[in-house]
């Protein structure tokens, strides 16, 4: 279950990643963070939808810090060769030089802590959708 739910994941949010940065380049469309942060919950609600489908139940304590962990690492690395593609493909972004620079110039304590909260906030959303939801979806699916 653990890993279908993190390849099911990967490839909605890598899906979602690449719609995202084709509708910004093709209409000049500045996105910001909020954008990036529906795109995740949304691949982890059709992940999660998918397994809890698949496999008649939801996830067990164990089974959902697995996955709410393994999709943030996942997310990490997809928004990473999103993040280089980007800057390689696109003429308006800045060269990686320039993003280098600028995130060389903050104190590394503000990197950190600002890395840790979102890294928490994204595990805790997906620790609800991977248990309380997937509890609620598994009670639509099967009706007692």
């Amino acid at each position: 279950m653990i890993t279908k739910t993190i390849l099911n994941f990967t490839g909605l949010y890598a899906a979602l990643q690449l719609c995202i940065i084709t509708i910004g380049e093709v209409f000049n469309i500045d996105m910001n963070s909020g954008v990036q942060i529906g795109a995740m919950i949304g691949a982890a609600y059709g992940a999660m939808a998918a397994s809890v489908s698949a496999f008649g139940r939801a996830p067990t304590l164990r089974e959902n810090w697995m996955m709410s962990v393994s999709v943030n690492i996942s997310a990490l690395v997809v928004s990473f060769i999103s993040l280089i593609a980007l800057l390689f493909v696109s003429a308006d972004a800045p060269a990686i030089d320039e993003v280098m620079m600028v995130i060389s110039e903050l104190p590394p304590g503000i990197l950190m802590i600002g890395f840790a909260v979102a890294v928490l906030l994204q595990t805790l959303v997906c620790l609800l959708i991977f248990g309380k939801v997937a509890r609620r979806y598994l009670t639509k699916l099967n009706p007692a």
